[in-house]
């Protein structure tokens, strides 16, 4: 084979010629948001890249070309609580507390001595990958080390993502993280969903903007660029969407949908457990309210709900939860701190996912081809519950309506309606269903920037027009102007003539 082939042959399977040193910082706390980032980080350091991490996630087991920088506190996390999930049902509220809390974890990060270290330590690096969320402090660090920019981010875009690469963006059909609206909308949906966009932006802007371009310049110079014209110069921004389960919406090249990221391959689960599975004669329904929702937080009725409507079914219950949080279980329930989700959920003797609606552990499910009983607490969690009933995969069953009676009707409708699981399989081959698997795809739109070194070629012209210029205002304004301006002409040529007109009259007249 021929030199230019070898070459050829490199770029088309998008490996670059040397391994990039690759700066990754990631500020929030959300151990669901690092399971997505890490793996990514992983590969590309398995692939060759220095990657260097800044997280809350150090790695227990050291990996070649990957090297932590902790920002790990040891002090202990405040707990969710009941009453702060009960105020944060409301949309914009949801979207205001984790504005605050962001901002927060993002400058407590960014003032941390081993992060000013690595600002000062002269270190090269060719490319700066961070979480786009709703604070993006990191992002700056870009601009500090003069290289590309590649946001990442572990939910559905958010509307401030899709102007830092030039995408459209319009209220009117496309559903949002923080409202509980699936498209299509009526015409109050669109009005709800018009008002909220509109109370999103001014939040980004009244929150977060103007508090962290001040913290950012503090810490990384008065010459740092304006922080939104460092994320306006953008790169990449890879995402945890696919439209086969998301939404179809319209998509700029420097947005690459790879929702799945983080799914891997289904390993074998531990001898007891797997026997435990497969001596199931009426099968297993699995239950997890994720990392965040502990069961002590729970109202004492909706808890004792559980367990009851839990007690009636068949089916063994594994439940990822602590035990000691826990009153005295029915026989057929197994409650373990930890489990792993995805191989169970891989076992074909698996009934039901039982979920807080969880993006991550929707796509589990999603890609499993299990039906999903999705219980929404707050965030997104409304919208991924809706989309799930949506499709036909699974039920929401609002935790406002969860009574024993309820969520029996539910598991039973779940186990006994084929229907849920033959749509469960199809949604499954449609979300695997792809030119390569998502965390290929990452990859290589990530080392395509690299090897062209930031690709501008993928920047929107839609990014060089403000606000006004892009909405058209100032052409429909020069327009509306024109034909005014028309009107009135013809209006005083009319006036005019008939003027003229009257006066001949009248000189015929007399």
């Amino acid at each position: 084979m021929s030199p230019l082939a070898v070459v050829l042959l490199a770029l088309a399977v998008g490996v670059p010629s040397e391994a990039a040193n690759i700066l990754a910082p990631v500020w929030f706390s959300g151990a669901s948001h690092f399971a997505m980032f890490g793996r990514l980080f992983r590969e590309l350091a398995a692939r060759g890249h220095n990657v260097t991490v800044i997280s809350q996630f150090p790695l227990k087991t050291p990996l070649k070309n990957y090297r932590d920088v902790s920002i790990a506190s040891n002090e202990k996390k405040p707990e969710l609580t009941w009453d702060l999930i009960e105020r944060a049902r409301s949309p914009p509220v949801s979207a205001i507390i984790m504005k605050y809390i962001a901002r927060q974890q993002c400058t407590d990060a960014l003032s941390l001595p081993q992060v000013r270290r690595v600002l000062s330590s002269g270190d090269h690096y060719d490319l700066v990958i961070t979480e786009f969320f709703h604070a993006d402090c990191m992002a700056a660090f870009a601009a500090k080390f003069g290289v590309p920019l590649v946001g990442i981010t572990s939910s559905m875009a958010l509307p401030r993502v899709y102007d830092r690469i030039g995408n459209p963006y319009n209220p009117a059909y496309m559903e949002q993280y923080d409202l509980h609206l699936k498209a299509p909308f009526s015409f109050w949906g669109r009005v709800q969903s018009t008002l909220v966009h509109l109370l999103i932006r001014a939040a980004d802007w009244w929150i977060t903007e103007a508090f962290l371009e001040e913290k950012v310049r503090a810490v990384l110079g008065g010459d740092t660029p304006q922080l939104r014209d460092v994320l306006r110069n953008t790169s990449l921004v890879l995402v945890n969407s696919h439209w086969s389960w998301d939404q179809p919406l319209p998509a700029v090249p420097a947005l690459v949908q790879v929702g799945g990221l983080h799914v891997e391959e289904p390993r074998a689960l531990p001898q007891d457990l797997r026997s435990y599975i497969d001596k199931s004669r009426h099968g297993v329904i699995y239950f997890s309210l994720g990392s965040m929702v502990k069961a002590s937080s729970l109202p004492a009725e909706k808890l004792r709900s559980i367990i009851d409507a839990f007690a009636a079914v068949p089916q063994n219950v594994l439940w990822r939860v602590d035990p000691s949080s826990l009153p005295p279980l029915p026989p057929n329930v197994r409650a373990e701190t930890w489990m792993p989700q995805n191989d169970i959920l891989n076992h074909p003797n698996l009934h039901i996912l039982i979920t807080h609606g969880g993006l991550m552990g929707i796509q589990e499910a999603v890609m499993a081809g299990v039906p999903v009983l999705a219980m929404p607490l707050f965030a997104d969690q409304y919208l991924n519950a809706e989309r799930v009933a949506a499709s036909g995969s699974g039920i929401c069953l609002h935790f406002e309506d969860l009574t024993t009676q309820t969520l029996r009707a539910a598991l039973d409708a779940l186990v006994n309606d084929t229907r849920y699981r033959e749509q469960a399989k199809h949604l499954s081959l449609l979300f695997r269903d792809r030119p390569r698997p998502p965390l290929e795809e990452a990859v290589y739109w990530v080392e395509y920037v690299l090897r062209h070194q930031g690709a501008r070629h993928l920047r929107s012209a839609a990014l060089d027009l403000t606000w006004y210029q892009l909405l058209l205002l100032d052409v429909a304004t020069f327009l509306v102007a024109v034909a005014l301006t028309l009107c009135l002409i013809f209006c005083q040529l009319t006036s005019c003539l008939k003027r003229n007109f009257s006066q001949k009259q009248k000189v015929k007249i007399n």
